[in-house]
């Protein structure tokens, strides 16, 4: 990153976002992070999205946009919703829905650690999304859907940005669905043998040998 660009950043996104060493733009709120794009998309200064991204990584003459500030998290348990900021960690959103006696719908055992990586990997379903809070290429911030459980009929863009690797727009809060952890059904491993055995087993189908072995 040039001095140039540097100093529009820093003013752009806030003083003290734009990291001493290497490439990185860590802004503190949307409108900065929104900054930040405006910037990038006039000089056509490419950007990766990273959820939690520390200062000195390199973009090679990119700029990597961390939303590791952006981790606000609130439940409305009366309307069964949460809002939480993209850097929110995704263990974060789990202690506030449990604290309400409450689950995220759909959210399992993701494998994602922010909230902006489990939605750009699409690591819950649909139905778990209740609005999304995102960012355009060119800095346009958008919401869709909202704080309320309803479904409409029309554009599902919620949809769009689930699981599409930031490739559409940066997103920067998403509102979930919660549900009482009563009612969430247990799950059970399925019949048969564990998957670290199903490898073993399709061998031995197309191997003579294993015919001669019990079990197989």
């Amino acid at each position: 990153m040039d001095s140039t660009l540097r100093a529009r950043l820093n003013e752009a996104a806030g003083r003290g976002a734009v990291a001493s060493s290497g490439d990185v733009v860590i802004p503190a709120t949307v409108d900065g992070l929104a900054a930040a794009v405006r910037v990038c998309d006039e000089t056509g200064t490419r950007i990766r999205v990273s959820s939690g991204a520390d200062a000195g990584e390199k973009a090679d003459g990119g700029v990597v946009l961390s939303l590791k500030r952006m981790k606000a998290v609130s439940a409305a348990p009366a309307q069964l919703t949460l809002r939480a900021e993209a850097g929110a960690t995704v263990d974060e959103v789990r202690r506030a829905a449990q604290q309400a006696r409450l689950a995220v719908v759909g959210l399992g055992t993701a494998r994602a650690q922010h909230v902006g990586s489990l939605i750009a990997r699409g690591e819950v379903p649909r139905r778990a999304l209740c609005g999304v809070e995102a960012v355009l290429p060119g800095g346009e911030q958008v919401r869709f859907g909202g704080g309320v459980l309803k479904d409409v009929v029309g554009y599902d863009l919620p949809a769009l940005l689930l699981g599409s690797m930031g490739r559409l727009a940066l997103i920067t809060a998403v509102t979930f669905r919660l549900e009482p952890e009563s009612a969430r059904t247990p799950v059970s491993p399925p019949p048969g043998p564990a998957p670290e055995a199903a490898h073993a087993l399709v061998a031995a189908a197309f191997d003579p040998q294993g015919l001669l072995q019990p079990g197989t």
